[in-house]
């Protein structure tokens, strides 16, 4: 007597493949995130070139940087020194609104990274390198201090 063959798939056929689709799905997005954090990094080192190259150009009008000693006081003045109207100013302007942010509510705004934090901004006599600045960002854990923190 001769089997019945339909042509379709048996259920251990459809849940070997589903098993093969989520373990190469599971694969890709390891690299996927670890693609995005590299991303967010690199932007966050875009932007502050834009803040160096800010900050120089207020050097030239104004005669020295702004000052700040890399908390979050001193990223405010960043923020109101370079984005403000103040002088030839604006020297810093960005047309993502995510760009600046009050990360500590009390009304000031701040240049932010990728990740939504202040970027901190340290004036040169505050530093022990002879470096005319320091930026630096928390990276993406938020924690200064850390292997993945930012600086410029």
């Amino acid at each position: 007597m001769p089997r019945n063959t339909s042509g379709g798939f048996t259920i251990v056929e459809l849940l070997v493949v589903i098993a093969i689709i989520t373990t190469l799905a599971g694969l890709l997005m390891g690299g996927v995130m670890i693609a995005k954090k590299g991303a967010g990094t690199k932007h966050t080192k875009i932007i502050m070139g834009n803040i160096a190259m800010a900050l120089q150009n207020y050097k030239t009008d104004a005669g020295d940087f702004p000052p700040g000693n890399g908390d979050i006081a001193s990223s405010e003045t960043l923020y109101s020194m370079l984005v403000g109207t103040s002088g030839f100013g604006p020297y810093y302007s960005s047309n993502d609104s995510k760009s600046f942010r009050d990360t500590n509510g009390n009304g000031k705004m701040e240049i932010v990274d990728t990740w939504g934090r202040p970027i901190l901004y340290t004036r040169g006599e505050s530093l022990a390198d002879n470096k005319d600045f320091e930026l630096l960002s928390a990276g993406p854990d938020g924690e200064v201090g850390t292997d993945d923190d930012v600086k410029f």
